[in-house]
């Protein structure tokens, strides 16, 4: 993993995360503070996911972004909102990581 793409990768789904568990704070963009974060935050993501994608193949990119989106939400949302994941929703998470270790680790694209 010594791509550069995949520190890009990172900051990507680091900011896709914050943005996307600061939206619930924004009461539907009334609040300016939160809701500046939330354009700021997804405005950094696509930039560096923009930048991972020239170095890492789309499909495994995307794949990454996507799985450890979901999982670093739904961590974010038992913070910061005490939402409780069920076993089936933990069960799921468990194979969104899977599934995106198994493509970055072992596929051939």
């Amino acid at each position: 993993m010594s791509n550069p793409g995949f520190l890009w990768l990172a900051l990507s789904v680091s900011a896709e995360i914050v943005g996307t568990s600061m939206i619930k704070k924004t009461r539907g963009f009334r609040r300016p503070a939160p809701s500046a974060l939330v354009v700021c935050a997804y405005g950094l993501c696509y930039f560096a996911l923009t930048r991972a994608m020239s170095t890492i193949p789309v499909g495994i990119a995307y794949s990454l972004w996507c799985g450890f989106g979901i999982v670093g939400v739904t961590v974010c949302a038992m913070i910061l909102y005490k939402q409780k994941p069920d076993l089936p929703a933990v069960f799921a998470m468990m194979l969104i990581i899977s599934g995106s270790l198994i493509m970055n680790l072992f596929s051939g694209m």
